[in-house]
């Protein structure tokens, strides 16, 4: 059977990633911490900034694919050790043992003053988050060039429920009032449907699989308008969400990250719906 490494393994979209592929793939993920809730796949302790540990790994696995998940929003050292560093060790291991490669990015690479964005528009971010994940796609793309660079945005689900969507259900429940920004647009994706379009990539080979890939939701909705449906979809008042603005705070963000995904509706099988096609789905229980 063929084998998939996931780096970042014990995060949020890698057990979801661990969870699809395993009736396919043979999966190893990887955990810098906390192995659990990792199950159904072999679990390996790894510090991608080490690098010869790096190599080792993949000179002894030898994976057919690696979704490279792992990734540090800290402080900037360990965004530049994790992301930068890391990114580049994994890069450099699976081009060495002839991996396919499928590298996580971001939509905060960009400045958010001129969205949508298409994948071949400059990034040009602000953060330094979004400046630690662009120096880590142009080593990706030095190192590995058919490698398929991801961007994607939110991504929230419910079985369990992503941290960001529990924060708002939980603070909802305690009465914790919360502040969610109205000029900040993004496009959510359900972890499921990423998960299944980076396997799907990971499956793929060649050139027209590789390069930059934006895989968002269908939707683009403000921080605040997906706060309010989060509530809804968990029967909670969003009276207690209280709408700001990101413009005149103070805080140095990105507005409108909007990802055009025309490339991934028309080359990918794997459908990328948007929240309120999600909510009204899931409603039914499909």
């Amino acid at each position: 059977m063929r084998s998939l490494l996931i780096t970042g393994g014990s995060g949020y979209l890698g057990r979801h990633l661990a969870r699809q592929a395993a009736a396919d793939w043979q999966v190893i993920a990887t955990y810098f911490s906390h192995p659990d809730p990792l199950t159904g796949c072999q679990a390996v302790p790894l510090d991608v900034y080490d690098g010869p540990a790096v190599t080792r790994l993949l000179a002894d696995l030898r994976p057919t694919a690696v979704i490279h998940t792992a990734y540090d929003m800290g402080s900037p050292e360990a965004m530049q050790s994790v992301i930068v560093e890391g990114t580049r060790h994994v890069a450099a291991a699976a081009a060495a043992v002839g991996a396919r490669l499928v590298a996580m990015s971001t939509d905060v690479i960009f400045d958010g003053e001129h969205g949508p964005y298409g994948e071949a528009d400059p990034p040009n971010p602000v953060t330094a988050y979004g400046r630690a994940k662009a120096e880590a796609e142009r080593a990706v793309a030095g190192l590995c060039p058919e490698t398929a660079i991801v961007r994607t945005s939110l991504i929230y689900g419910f079985h369990p429920p992503d941290p960001r969507t529990l924060w708002v259900v939980d603070s909802l429940r305690s009465g914790q009032p919360i502040t969610l920004f109205t000029d900040e647009l993004r496009c959510p994706v359900w972890v499921e449907q990423v998960a299944a379009a980076l396997l799907e990539l990971a499956d793929g080979e060649g050139k027209e699989m590789g390069g930059v890939w934006h895989l968002a939701g269908a939707q683009a909705l403000s921080r605040y308008e997906f706060g309010v449906r989060l509530a809804r979809a968990y029967g909670l008042d969003p009276a207690g969400i209280t709408p700001g603005q990101s413009r005149g705070s103070g805080l140095v963000r990105p507005r409108d990250c909007r990802l055009e995904i025309g490339k991934a509706q028309a080359r990918l099988q794997s459908p990328l719906w948007g929240v309120d096609e999600v909510l009204e789905r899931m409603a039914y229980g499909i």
